[in-house]
């Protein structure tokens, strides 16, 4: 049985369900479909499943009315809508966070909302390399006062609790060690997560600026005019610069403190272009 609460994706619920009724009742169709919505275009629904049209709000409720979803259904439905139509980081974000707030309660899958969670708060990737360290004695408290800025033991609890359901951590004993996450939901959450995690991550290094002695931190920047081709360049050296760094980290020596990096690279004008 499709589940409305189990998609991030309402073109993919779209998909799912049309099979499902497809399968249960061979008189639903397209067609059919359209003219209970009222719609011109007979095939407008599949264009829709397609990617090459959206969906407005009116046409969210009409749809909510033809498949007889509860109040409750017809709120997501509209939400995900919303979400995978929306043009900003923050539009999403609102519309994710009322989709979470009604699957609530639900028995439904939470990898999605705890990825979300993951890469919304910038100490759980910090905990989770503090805490798979021989160092760590397991005590919430001392850890929490050793990240910058400090946080609750509370929420250094809720954070191992987080990465051990995300399978990013697992318990051997007292200690703890990492693994690799559990990532599976689809990429309109993943592209919010990672870009929520950006975000907070750039905010730090800005307070860093304040925050950080002069000596113990490495910011700076270059501005450039370069070509297309040598953009796609610096892009790929900067994910093999990147990659060593992970290498280096990964070499097999006991580290003594956690620092970020951040790469930056985008565009502060629009492109000049050659008249001959």
């Amino acid at each position: 049985m499709v589940t409305i609460f189990d998609f991030t994706d309402y073109r993919a619920y779209l998909r799912a369900y049309f099979a499902e009724r497809k399968e249960r009742d061979k008189s639903f169709s397209h067609r059919w479909l359209a003219q209970r919505l009222e719609l011109a275009t007979s095939n407008f629904i599949l264009l829709v499943m397609q990617g090459k049209r959206n969906l407005t709000s009116s046409l969210c409720l009409a749809i909510s009315e033809v498949f007889k979803h509860t109040k409750k259904e017809a709120e997501y439905f509209e939400n995900i809508v919303g979400f995978n139509q929306a043009k900003t980081g923050k539009e999403k974000g609102l519309y994710f966070s009322r989709m979470m707030a009604l699957r609530k309660n639900l028995t439904v899958d939470k990898i999605a909302e705890w990825q979300y969670e993951y890469y919304s708060n910038w100490h759980h990737p910090v905990i989770r390399e503090l805490v798979a360290s021989p160092l760590y004695s397991g005590d919430p408290a001392a850890l929490a006062k050793i990240l910058l800025p400090a946080i609750t033991p509370q929420q250094v609890k809720h954070s191992i609790e987080l990465l051990t359901k995300l399978g990013m951590i697992e318990r051997r004993g007292k200690q703890y060690r990492q693994t690799s996450p559990l990532l599976t939901t689809g990429p309109e959450v993943n592209s919010l997560a990672v870009a929520n995690f950006h975000r907070t991550m750039g905010r730090l290094a800005m307070e860093a600026l304040d925050r950080i002695p002069r000596e113990e931190r490495n910011i700076s920047s270059s501005t450039i005019f370069i070509t297309g081709e040598m953009f796609d360049t610096i892009r790929k050296r900067i994910e093999e610069f990147r990659k060593e760094l992970l290498g280096l980290a990964d070499a097999g020596q006991q580290g003594e403190r956690v620092y970020q990096i951040n790469f930056q690279l985008f565009p502060v004008s629009k492109p000049i272009k050659n008249k001959g």
